[in-house]
């Protein structure tokens, strides 16, 4: 008896065709280096992330939440800080290198 995961990727396999199916897979960013420093601020009327570059370099960051949206793609030169607030259910995930 096939199991309900093997049934999903046989149909998947057939829809898509077998070059398609395997590019499916979702795409992961890079985690942010150690020099990129996030501060996550929790206060009764909202929640806001705060991430600051601290590298000697511009780096590109993103705000992974979870329940929520993320934030846009932004350059960061050295110094700059980056600002995400948010209300609700929204909690921060992670922050990557996009």
């Amino acid at each position: 008896m096939r199991t309900r995961r093997t049934t999903v990727a046989t149909l998947a396999a057939a829809l898509l065709g077998p070059g398609l199916a395997l590019t499916a897979s979702p795409a992961y960013a890079a985690p942010a280096p150690s020099c990129v420093k996030t501060r996550v601020y929790n206060t009764a009327g909202d929640y806001t992330v705060q991430v600051r570059n601290a590298c000697n370099r511009t780096v590109r960051v993103k705000i992974v939440m979870r329940l929520g949206r993320d934030s846009k793609c932004t350059t960061l030169r050295k110094g700059q800080y980056l600002y995400h607030r948010t209300t609700g259910l929204q909690t921060w995930k992670e922050t990557v290198t996009c």
